[in-house]
């Protein structure tokens, strides 16, 4: 079952001779079970592939379907629930809220939901 399908997806930044494409017509797609790793020079459009497929950025050209559904259809509150609720991250820093201690950021993401944590989530 297709989990994960991009394609011709693009990313330019900037316009003219400082215009840079970080993603030129990216296309692949994964199999629910499957793993797949990203590697590339710094640079290459490593954490700009990761972003647009974790709806954190939109890409300039493309598609993103995630079990079916297409990220780029969606309005910015819908896709921003999608992503609280079915995409998870691990981020190179810490991107915690300083003010919440390490139980209450993880469990942030539960009360934007209206949910009550189980004993077995803290």
């Amino acid at each position: 079952m297709e989990i994960l399908r991009v394609e011709n997806l693009c990313k330019t930044y900037g316009e003219g001779e400082s215009r840079v494409d970080a993603l030129k017509n990216v296309s692949f797609s994964l199999e629910k079970g499957e793993f797949a790793a990203v590697i590339g020079e710094s640079g290459s459009g490593k954490s700009t592939l990761l972003n647009c497929i974790g709806a954190l950025d939109a890409p300039t050209s493309g598609e993103i379907l995630i079990d079916g559904r297409n990220l780029l259809s969606m309005k910015e509150e819908e896709r921003t629930i999608f992503r609280r609720r079915s995409i998870g991250f691990v981020f190179q820093s810490f991107q915690l809220v300083s003010e919440l201690n390490v139980e209450q950021n993880i469990i942030f993401p539960l009360l934007l939901d209206y949910r009550k944590p189980k004993s077995s989530e803290v």
